[in-house]
């Protein structure tokens, strides 16, 4: 399967001709560090996180293996390739080695060489990744129903890092409670409540954006009622506990996420 540019919709721009291949994605953690007074080695004071990476493509094609979407010819195609490596907002699909994961990437450099004659053309091209995951084309959308307090439930997250879930609260039939606590307890046992001014009913949404670090409540704006910790979900299975305060009426607990590898 071809390697692929996308842009930020998930709309195909451009498609690699057939020998070009992904050579290195390195990842590396932030790793500062500082002597241990009159003692050997030193103390890790970075907070290791993943740094930013670079992805490096490298590729030797002649005629009969460019795309004659973007032209007839070896120097239509490599104009193609340079424009829309310089447009901003790319996805990179690996292609076979990731079929359906993606690079958020920026071109960083791009050279090209004409080897004997210009039939045929050698690329370097280095991408640079400041989100330095792969992400999963699709979000995953994991419903719950809450028709009790404390409700216990798990929630999967297949990627191999933790991720940040925008978390939409549905209140079903007969629901009028005042407040809501959820607790994950692979986030170090973290939690948040949200005590908005007047009860919750049936008909009600309220979404908390993890990621963003945003509260709403029927589509306005409610920070002011929110306290705790924005949960994250970490790889694997994650426990979560709904403990709500008044009548738990049925209700729809979505947690809404992509998954991201290293």
């Amino acid at each position: 399967m071809a390697i692929k540019l996308k842009d930020s919709s998930n709309v195909e721009v451009y498609e690699f001709p057939a020998g070009c291949n992904l050579v290195a994605e390195p990842w590396g953690k932030r790793q500062g560090t500082e002597p241990r007074a009159y003692q050997h080695g030193g103390v890790i004071v970075s907070d290791e996180k993943v740094e930013t990476r670079i992805i490096s493509l490298h590729g030797i094609f002649n005629l009969s293996g460019v795309n004659a979407t973007y032209g007839a010819t070896l120097a239509a195609n490599l104009k193609e390739m340079k424009q829309q490596c310089y447009t901003e907002d790319l996805r990179l699909y690996p292609g076979s080695q990731y079929t359906d994961e993606y690079y958020n990437i920026e071109c960083l450099t791009f050279e090209h060489n004409f080897l004997q004659t210009i039939t045929i053309v050698e690329i370097f091209i280095d991408f640079i990744c400041s989100d330095p995951f792969r992400y999963y084309k699709d979000v995953t959308t994991d419903n719950n129903i809450v028709d009790e307090s404390p409700e216990a439930f798990t929630v999967s997250n297949g990627g191999d890092a933790e991720v940040f879930p925008i978390i939409t609260w549905t209140a079903g039939a007969a629901a009028n409670f005042s407040k809501v606590r959820i607790a994950n307890a692979e986030d170090g046992a973290k939690y948040f409540e949200y005590e908005p001014a007047a009860n919750i009913t049936v008909g009600q949404v309220i979404e908390i954006d993890c990621q963003e670090g945003t509260v709403e409540l029927d589509g306005s704006s409610d920070i002011s009622h929110f306290s705790g910790s924005f949960i994250k979900l970490a790889s694997g299975t994650n426990n979560l506990t709904v403990t709500l305060t008044g009548t738990s009426g049925t209700n729809v607990c979505a947690f809404v996420f992509r998954k991201k590898y290293l």
